[in-house]
């Protein structure tokens, strides 16, 4: 018979939780009993103790992974980051989450060399039959297996950077836009591999005449990145409606500038370009 002693009855409660989920047949449960005391116990012999490891590995895994994974994604946050905001570090964390679920081949190394680590051990710790604590256990497993989660936790540290400069940006520029005088009162933009700008009788307006649009004061009280085909010449203009054509809602730059824009801005389908155009020369 083989002990596991817990941190707490609610973590032994949880594994055994995790064991009834597994589709475990009532012969492998009757091998498992949990003592109330922060102790499962298991029998077993030796025609089913490949089976009974197998079964302890995969709840092992599932507690690690819906249970243990985020609070030591917290903890690498706070103490080899440290971040100390409560908010932004469950906001890392979530982003280290993200990653590593995007991101498969760096996530199943870290689970293949976490798996293999925790079978061994497990099989190490049948074949002598001996007792064991399961923190204990599990604080041996993770020496080396750690650093993997520490490199997630840096590439979601890097990619919030980002995503808070990126907020900055758009709240800068929509700031500004909303601080001018609108140059018109309706601008149409036509998405088609580049971004055509149409005045509101739906008159091309080429690239000479947009750059006139541009006010030189953007980039200098914003020394920012905005790119002057569209962005810069979007923001001077401030129109009171825009309206793009296009069929990739999630093209990057038209969400920005549905963030910018937001109540002035409808994305419409592309069809929908030629449609309006000849509404508007009929009213000519």
């Amino acid at each position: 018979m083989v002990q596991i002693q817990f941190e707490t009855e609610k973590q032994a409660a949880r594994i055994l939780e995790i064991l009834k989920k597994q589709h475990v047949c009532e012969e492998q449960l009757s091998y498992i009993t949990y003592d109330e005391d922060r102790i499962i116990s298991i029998s077993f012999a030796e025609h089913n103790m490949a089976s009974i490891i197998q079964l302890i590995r995969d709840a092992f895994l599932t507690f690690i992974q819906e249970d243990l994974l985020p609070k030591w994604l917290l903890k690498i946050v706070s103490d080899k980051f440290f971040y100390t905001e409560k908010d932004e570090c469950h906001e890392i964390v979530d982003i280290a989450l993200t990653i590593m679920n995007e991101n498969e081949s760096p996530y199943e190394d870290f689970w293949n060399e976490l798996q293999l680590k925790i079978y061994y051990g497990l099989v190490h710790i049948f074949e002598r039959d001996v007792s064991f604590s399961f923190p204990s256990f599990l604080t041996f497993r993770m020496r080396g297996v750690m650093d993997h989660l520490i490199e997630f936790v840096g590439d979601a540290i890097d990619e919030y950077k980002m995503e808070q400069e990126y907020q900055s940006f758009v709240y800068a520029l929509r700031n500004y836009m909303l601080s001018i005088t609108p140059k018109v009162k309706q601008l149409h933009v036509l998405h088609q591999y580049y971004f055509h700008f149409y005045t509101e009788k739906f008159t091309k307006i080429d690239r000479v005449k947009l750059r006139k649009y541009i006010d030189r004061n953007l980039h200098k009280n914003y020394p920012m990145y905005i790119d002057s085909s569209v962005l810069a010449p979007l923001v001077s203009i401030a129109p009171n409606h825009l309206f793009i054509y296009s069929d990739e809602d999630n093209h990057p730059l038209i969400l920005t500038i549905q963030r910018i824009f937001e109540e002035r801005v409808k994305v419409l389908p592309h069809k929908m370009f030629k449609t309006n155009q000849l509404l508007a020369t009929v009213k000519k």
